[in-house]
């Protein structure tokens, strides 16, 4: 017999007053923050054990581009959850982090001549001579109307400070093995669920497969040393089989990001720890990311040459991160063959898109309730979610 009213995330965590959410990236802020605003309009106070590895610029949040951009995914659940976040992003409106939010016009570019634009946005999307925006490369452009870019590198150090400091919440810096470490964790804290939203590295705390580690590879340059329009316009390359060169405005910091993939999968701990070496000592970053670096470097200066004046040597700063890659977005129970009695909520898998779709993404993912034993016989693996 079925129980029909498993618990969702939320309802677990208000009926024992607790939770621990892992992962200090921008899918584990709005965790925790929804979770203390559950509390706030419930007037039922929780307590939050808030957990990651390290809290630094190397964790992918923290460098990312930051493009609030609702048509950037094929998939209709990235599109809606887009389309919902896009307007207003509660808890940066709640902190008064709106200035870190800058509105921003886009141009997707494309050597597809039979690319048409995309689909899902709710402004207008308008076909463009690629010689209007100086990127004779390309043989079709697509200019879009609306949008916004958020200053992720000045944002991520003052939100994490303001979620942290909230009511209940108890940052704790740790490196957690494995999921039986989690589950120790979680029921030494006194609670009954946990929310793992830990980005590539889900993949070895959880054991999941199907998250990879995509690195990024960014280049930094002066803003002022770009001219207009460029300053303020996002570029994105849609050439996919190069999809290497992208330029996003971080208006608040004053710098333009230039980059994106580099085409790499990191699947293994020692590459990742490897890679943590170099972001804290500049002078052991691996040969490879420095090599991917100039491949970037090189293609746009083929494909965008506007930014030639900015990216003369020495004039530009590398920054690197793995994206927590998956072929589906993922919003799911571990199966309790896994984790007993203890519920463990994977939220992940967003690669370049958590700025864009996490409001959204985050208040599905918390309302979906906690298959039985019965219903994971019958069902198999929790399906992922699917938005309203």
């Amino acid at each position: 017999m079925y129980d029909l009213t498993p618990e969702t995330f939320i309802e677990t965590a208000f009926r024992t007053g607790r939770a621990v959410v892992v992962g200090h990236g921008i899918t584990g802020h709005q965790v925790v923050y929804d979770l203390v605003a559950a509390g706030r309009s419930l007037s039922d106070p929780i307590r939050i054990l808030w957990i990651a590895d390290r809290h630094d610029p190397g964790a992918a949040s923290f460098g990312s581009c930051g493009w609030h951009m609702p048509c950037l995914n094929g998939d209709p659940r990235v599109a809606a959850w887009a389309h919902r976040s896009f307007r207003r992003w509660r808890m940066l409106s709640a902190l008064g982090f709106d200035d870190f939010l800058a509105s921003a016009e886009s141009v997707f570019l494309t050597r597809d001549r039979h690319r048409r634009p995309p689909s899902g946005y709710p402004g207008a999307a308008h076909s463009a001579d690629p010689v209007d925006f100086a990127v004779p490369f390309y043989s079709r452009a697509m200019f879009v109307d609306d949008g916004s870019v958020i200053s992720t590198c000045a944002l991520m150090p003052r939100l994490y400070d303001a979620v942290g400091k909230l009511p209940g919440v108890t940052p704790l810096l740790r490196h957690l093995c494995d999921i039986d470490d989690l589950l120790g964790v979680t029921k030494e804290f006194g609670a009954e669920v946990a929310c793992v939203a830990a980005g590539d590295r889900a993949q070895f705390l959880l054991d999941d497969k199907r998250i990879e580690g995509d690195l990024g590879v960014l280049l930094r340059v002066d803003s002022t040393k770009v001219p207009e329009p460029f300053d303020r316009i996002v570029l994105r390359d849609e050439d996919r089989e190069h999809e290497l060169t992208y330029s996003v405005p971080h208006r608040v910091c004053g710098h333009i990001c230039l980059g994106g993939a580099s085409g790499r999968l990191v699947t293994e701990p020692d590459v990742c720890a490897e890679l943590a070496q170099g972001l804290a000592d500049p002078a052991r970053i691996p040969r490879y990311v420095l090599d991917a670096a100039e491949e970037i470097r090189d293609r746009v200066l083929e494909r965008l040459p506007m930014f030639g004046p900015a990216l003369a040597d020495g004039d530009y700063r590398i920054w690197y991160g793995l994206r927590p890659m998956a072929e589906r977005t993922i919003a799911e129970w571990v199966p309790r063959s896994r984790t007993g009695p203890i519920g463990v909520l994977h939220l992940g898998g967003l690669g370049g898109s958590g700025f864009t779709v996490v409001p959204a993404f985050v208040e599905d993912g918390l309302a979906i309730r906690r298959p039985t034993l019965d219903m994971e016989a019958q069902l198999g693996r929790p399906t992922p979610v699917h938005s309203s």
